[in-house]
């Protein structure tokens, strides 16, 4: 369940943010497990939240019920709070109106936003081994065009290397479409003096 705790580090008051705005009928309801300076995360919330950062819903439930998750569940929960804790404090002191936080937090969110659609659009299935296959021969043409000498060593051989870079080449191409798709459905356009040379 490290991975859940580690992603949650990462999301928590974000995912937070949504299921509070999701769901204003269930917190009132739910055991109050956690209170910020009066801005409460009730158990509901936490578990949706839960969820939410899980990929695997049979995982999610282990992580909520199973009493030797006590602990890292705890762990959660007080990092969750604590976002919520540093996320007031920096309202309350006027940061969050801070220039240069602004200009970090909209990029932040930009990033998390690419990052959700790309995820979205890379498949959860493995490669099949015909996928693996022409793309190990695409790799021994380039290399063969390239004039390096020798035998490439068998498939079977590289076979998970060639899963790694298949991945890696078909999160580029995602990445790729990712912002053609958005550069047409929202143009951008650029002063002469600010466009890239490429552009």
């Amino acid at each position: 369940m490290s991975k859940l705790t580690s992603r949650a580090a990462l999301l928590a008051g974000s995912a937070l943010v949504l299921t509070l705005a999701c769901n204003p009928g269930k917190q009132a309801s739910s055991r109050v497990i956690a209170n910020i300076g009066g801005d409460k995360i009730t158990e509901a919330e936490f578990q949706d939240v839960v969820r939410t950062l899980s990929q695997n819903p049979k995982e999610a439930q282990t992580f909520l019920s199973d009493p030797a998750a006590k602990e890292e569940r705890a762990s959660l929960a007080s990092r969750i709070a604590m976002s919520r804790a540093i996320t007031a404090y920096a309202r309350q002191t006027g940061l969050d109106q801070d220039p240069a936080v602004k200009v970090q937090l909209e990029q932040q969110d930009a990033n998390v936003y690419f990052q959700a659609l790309a995820k979205k659009r890379m498949a959860t299935a493995e490669p099949t081994n015909e996928e693996l296959m022409a793309f190990y021969k695409e790799q021994v043409d380039r290399m063969k065009a390239q004039g390096a000498a020798g035998a490439p060593p068998p498939f079977e051989s590289v076979k998970a290397q060639v899963a790694q870079g298949y991945k890696q080449q078909r999160a580029q191409a995602i990445s790729l479409d990712i912002q053609k798709e958005i550069k047409a459905k929202v143009p951008v356009t650029l002063a002469d003096d600010y466009r890239p040379a490429g552009e």
